[in-house]
């Protein structure tokens, strides 16, 4: 069985599978939050989901030859709501609408998919119904899912889907805790020792962005964003300060202060947001800067930690209470790093 506190992933596809396995959100969580007229197409989809990726993950190589896992296990069931209708439990399109979808997606893609999944495809001469015989109430949970997502929420709609969050059935706002959830202990535990000390600083966690992504705010700026990366490691953003502005000199005079200020620079420079995703001539790469008297190439104004160990937490602290006193000093700038 799958276990999010065990990556025992052997190949890159199996690590996919296993991230998407240990995304799923618990059916104790999501039906209670529903109606009762959803409860059983939801059960179907839940158990549908574990079923192809356990299936996937115990057998990768078929799989590993079509390419990237998203393809099957996430943009499939989009391009299925978008090109389909959906009616009495199924699936349904004019044949022309079919063939185009089969285009996209590519006949051999297709082929194995629904052989695998084990879905139906019935054709007459004027369509195509889609439907699934050993859970025959999942496709309505997917179509429900899906048209709620899209009309509720601006970004990352099909994660609800291949989340199994049916909450999004009736608009349910993702919040820190439901990031917490999602990360491994090690991660619940730095992430719960940082937001115990920003409560205590008066920095709250007030929206969550991206699915997983944690805008921690104070006096309406973000201070530092918690999110989960690969392997269900906890990905922490700071913010920081644009070169020479006036919450950098704010900052750097604070640093200046500090009887360690050699190894805490050093931390500093180590985990300032790096560009890891321009072309070869870009400017920044080309003309690293100097801060605090070493070179160091400067992309973004944040600072960026994956799954940091319980030493780290004293340099983590120090960054958060530099970037609370621009905040608080009113002299902070946009800090924006986006979902990368």
């Amino acid at each position: 069985m799958i276990d999010r506190n065990k990556p025992d992933y052997q190949t890159p596809t199996q690590k996919e599978i296993w991230n998407a396995a240990t995304n799923l959100v618990p059916l104790e969580i999501s039906l209670p939050a529903i109606p009762m007229e959803y409860h059983q197409s939801c059960r179907d989809l839940y158990h549908f989901f574990t079923d192809i990726l356990e299936d996937m993950y115990i057998h990768p190589d078929p799989y590993m030859a079509l390419g990237d896992v998203q393809t099957y296990i996430r943009w499939f069931w989009v391009f299925l709501y978008k090109a389909y209708d959906f009616e009495g439990g199924a699936f349904i399109t004019p044949i022309d609408k079919h063939k185009k979808f089969v285009k996209k997606m590519g006949a051999p893609l297709l082929d194995f998919l629904t052989t695998r999944w084990g879905l139906q495809i019935k054709k007459t001469d004027t369509e195509v119904r889609i439907s699934n015989t050993k859970y025959p109430h999942m496709l309505s949970a997917v179509y429900n899912t899906l048209q709620a997502a899209y009309k509720n929420y601006n970004v990352n709609c099909g994660d609800y889907l291949t989340f199994c969050d049916f909450r999004a059935l009736v608009n349910y706002k993702r919040t820190y805790h439901d990031m917490l959830e999602l990360l491994n202990r090690e991660g619940q535990a730095i992430a719960e020792s940082i937001c115990e000390f920003a409560l205590a600083r008066g920095i709250k966690p007030v929206k969550c962005t991206y699915f997983n992504r944690v805008e921690f705010k104070k006096k309406g700026k973000i201070v530092f964003i918690l999110d989960v990366a690969e392997g269900k490691n906890l990905k922490i953003n700071i913010g920081f300060a644009e070169l020479g502005g006036q919450a950098f000199r704010r900052m750097s005079d604070a640093i200046d202060a500090y009887t360690d200020k050699e190894i805490f620079v050093r931390y500093l420079r180590n985990h300032l947001k790096k560009c890891t995703n321009c072309t070869p001539g870009c400017q920044k790469r080309a003309n690293p800067v100097e801060i605090f008297g070493l070179k160091t190439i400067f992309c973004q104004p944040f600072l960026r930690m994956f799954q940091p160990p319980k030493t780290d937490l004293h340099h983590i602290f120090r960054l958060i209470e530099l970037r609370e006193m621009v905040v608080d000093a009113g002299i902070s700038e946009i800090f924006y790093p986006g979902n990368g």
